[in-house]
């Protein structure tokens, strides 16, 4: 059975995380990916224990080391022949002119090559070169966030950032090749931002923030979901209201109903808050974990257990799917997650062993079974034209696919019903201050550009059939409800291969299609917390944090790669096949340290707060009202130049501080004398001066600030789109862009409901009689019934 992507020749020049993230999941679809290494090795080699963690992310590698300063032969001989070259090298970094991998040289070497280059800020811009860790990086986009409250805000565990845009390059390297197929007869550079990754996956702050400032409410609500991460008798839970009914079938679990109209106040933090917990707490205190998730589930209430490095190797729906694999690493045998997708036709292959350092087994490419290249699109503008997609998701992360491929050409036909409408339009759109309230939600329209919308009630026999013959045109179909709900309206695969045998389907259940936990409720925050993201962030002394809510949009990219891969698949074999993404799976794949160093050592890894296990860093507060600045010190030159920005010379040979070993056995002492410092700064001021000696540092975005940042500004990151009711408003793009190719981010606004009934219909073939009788059946419409 042949991969996906086999044949497809990919370099590696890449330490960390994000390079080798990126090629890890094209060696999962089936590529050939040649590591390439300085004589001292991936520092990934030795973070963690015993090397686990290098092993799951460079597993069927091949490998080969270079000299820093002379490749020799070998690195050109295999550019030239590959498809693709993927790294992380600092956009100013001296390697690349040694190495000959700058543009220039690539396009003598190859002319026909993707390069993808991996970096802080991206190519160009006024922060190119900025200074950055993965904490001020994480600072900079909006991702470290109060989480507890009298506590300073705090990032995200286990490197979750880090995977994220490694995915996003690999989306991006994809998409890419389609452009390549064009034969250009050019380079096609794919420029990935760390920073524009981490900002992509947020829930639109900047246009909630929008939003609630043209209301006259302030911009950065402090809201969390309620009742969030609770403690029960045998460890940490989350609940996860996402509709008023959740909250008041909570209550009435609790046996607290007289808080039922509280909800909103009670989420805000107001003095009910400390009520309601310190009633709660006590029946909460009853329960154990399983018990509680159990009696939540039962009434329809999205709960999940707190998983950690070890828990979630007991938890029921990932142990019966047979998710987490043994493998081994120089320092013994351990236990790593799978493949974050299920190929029906083209499975990923069990991991085969990571490149030993220093055995240079490579000595050029195999021979191709066959040709390699995509399907040449029309124009390198539109590298998904012609490709035709039923959109039958809703929320967040089937949307994100399917605007993905909108916004690069293909042609996306999303189904509501006026009964039923997408969820999302739900989500964020505040009051409902006009008739059209749910068409102008800010969650709704940033996650629906680039399509056509209809409607069809599909509890409706007319409704089912002309959905049927709608995929029965399609090249894709994509849907993330819960198992039971497609296939009740007989549009699962079994049924759609019946009408359209050569169909791609994906479907991203929650919890995946089979397992014991399958029908169990569930969004976002479930599966951050079922997965190990949320057990991973937040203080050691603390709970177990949710993040910023990145899950859904995670999740669709991963979906997007599996589906590229499954259309080159196609091309060449004509077979189509079902996708299966379990969104609680992409979450495991993304946090896959904490379970790796547990099966390596026995202990659960603690949660790290903001803190670094090589170096000191913090978060501190600011002058201003809930002003933070992130800073790191990595080396005694960051903190020579940090001693001299705050005036305290006499500090540098300090023997608490005076090498990074002392500075992590002093951090407590450390990060007193940085925030006595802050505290009285201003926090942009702060963060420039320590820039400018080059030290790390970065003052917290906030939503209401996410417009005004000069590097997006410049890159071009946002887009403006006219709305005919909203008006004209700015979106988020993608977090690369590739030149040659798509020019512009998005291409078209949400639609409205319904709003392509008569073209899509038409198109199928029904008279405009056929068509008014649907409407006047409410099997269509464009006004949600009964609003």
């Amino acid at each position: 059975m042949t991969a996906p992507l086999t044949g497809l020749r990919v370099v590696e020049v890449g330490t960390e995380i994000t390079a080798p993230y990126c090629t890890k999941l094209l060696v999962d679809l089936g590529a050939d990916v040649c590591k390439i290494e300085l004589p001292s090795g991936d520092p990934l080699r030795w973070w963690g224990s015993s090397g686990g963690l290098f092993e799951y992310l460079n597993a069927g590698k091949r490998g080969c080391t270079v000299d820093s300063e002379s490749p020799g032969d070998m690195l050109h001989d295999l550019i030239a022949q590959a498809d693709l070259l993927v790294e992380n090298l600092a956009p100013g970094s001296v390697l690349r002119r040694y190495w000959g991998i700058d543009h220039d040289s690539l396009q003598r070497i190859n002319p026909n090559l993707v390069v993808v280059r991996i970096s802080d800020y991206g190519q160009d811009g006024p922060r190119r070169d900025r200074p950055a860790t993965p904490l001020t990086v994480q600072a900079a986009s909006g991702w470290v966030s109060t989480r507890e409250p009298d506590r300073p805000p705090v990032q995200s565990g286990a490197r979750i950032p880090e995977y994220i845009a490694g995915g996003y390059a690999a989306l991006g390297a994809l998409t890419a090749l389609r452009v390549a197929a064009a034969d250009t007869g050019r380079v096609v550079e794919v420029d990935v931002s760390t920073f524009e990754a981490l900002l992509s996956t947020l829930p639109y702050p900047m246009l909630m923030a929008a939003r609630l400032k043209s209301m006259g409410l302030p911009p950065n609500s402090k809201a969390g979901p309620m009742l969030g991460i609770v403690r029960a008798a045998d460890g940490w839970v989350g609940i996860n209201c996402l509709t008023g009914q959740h909250w008041l079938d909570v209550c009435a679990m609790v046996g607290l109903p007289e808080f039922g109209d509280k909800q909103i106040a009670i989420m805000l933090g107001g003095p009910e808050r400390a009520e309601f917990f310190a009633k709660a707490q006590p029946w909460l205190d009853s329960m154990n974990v399983a018990d509680l998730v159990e009696l939540s589930q039962a009434m329809r209430i999205p709960a999940a257990p707190i998983n950690d490095g070890a828990t979630i190797l007991n938890c029921p729906q990932y142990r019966e799917r047979g998710f987490f694999i043994e493998s081994d690493a120089p320092g013994g045998r351990f236990v790593r997650p799978g493949a974050p997708f299920r190929l029906a036709r083209t499975p990923v292959a069990a991991p085969r062993p990571a490149p030993p350092l220093g055995d240079d087994a490579v000595t050029g490419w195999p021979l191709r079974a066959e040709a390699q290249g995509s399907s040449a699109p029309a124009e390198v503008d539109a590298p998904f034209a012609g490709l035709k997609v039923f959109d039958l998701s809703t929320f967040w992360s089937g949307a994100y696919l399917t605007m993905f491929l909108g916004a690069f050409g293909a042609d996306v036909v999303k189904v509501e019903s006026i009964q039923r409408p997408d969820g999302h339009r739900y989500s964020g759109s505040l009051l409902r201050s006009s008739d059209d309230w749910y068409e102008i939600g800010p969650m709704w329209q940033a996650t629906n550009l680039n399509k056509r919308d209809i409607t069809l009630d599909l509890t409706s026999e007319a409704g089912r059939q002309l959905a049927l013959r709608l995929a029965a045109e399609a090249d894709v179909v994509v849907e993330n409800f819960s198992p039971r709900v497609v296939e009740q309206f007989g549009l699962d695969y079994d049924s759609l291969v019946k009408v359209n045998p050569d169909v791609i389907m994906v479907r991203m259940p929650g919890l995946g299609l089979e397992g014991p936990w399958r029908d169990y409720v569930g969004w976002a925050l479930n599966f951050e917390q079922l997965s190990g993201m949320s057990a991973a962030t937040g203080y050691p002394d603390g709970p177990p944090c949710n993040l910023q809510g990145p899950a859904d949009p995670v999740v669709g990219t991963h979906a997007t790669i599996a589906l590229l891969a499954a259309l080159e698949h196609k091309r060449r074999t004509g077979e189509g096949q079902l996708i299966e993404v379990a969104q609680i799976e992409v979450g495991a794949v993304v946090t896959a340290e904490p379970v790796i160093e547990y099966s390596l050592t026995g202990r659960v890894p603690q949660r790290e707060g903001n803190r670094h296990r090589i170096y000191a860093q913090g978060v501190y507060p600011a002058a201003g009202e809930d002003e933070w600045v992130a800073v790191s010190v990595r080396d005694d030159a960051d903190w020579a130049a940090t001693v001299e920005v705050m005036g305290r010379q006499e500090l540098v040979d300090d023997p608490r501080f005076a090498t990074a070993e002392a500075r992590l056995a002093n951090h407590d002492a450390f990060d007193e004398l940085l925030q006595q410092w802050t505290a009285t700064q201003d926090p942009d001021e702060a963060a420039d001066a320590l820039r400018r000696r080059g030290v790390p540092a970065e003052r917290l975005l906030t939503g209401d600030r996410m417009y005004d940042v000069d590097q997006l500004d410049a890159r071009g990151f946002y887009v403006d789109l006219e709305h005919p009711l909203s008006g004209r408003q700015r979106f988020p793009g993608w977090p690369f862009r590739i030149t040659p190719g798509p020019l512009r981010h998005h291409l078209t606004p949400s639609p409205t409901l319904g709003q392509h009934n008569d073209e899509v219909l038409t198109a199928l073939g029904l008279s405009e009689g056929e068509v008014a009788a649907l409407r006047e059946q409410k099997v269509i419409g464009e006004r949600l019934l009964n609003a």
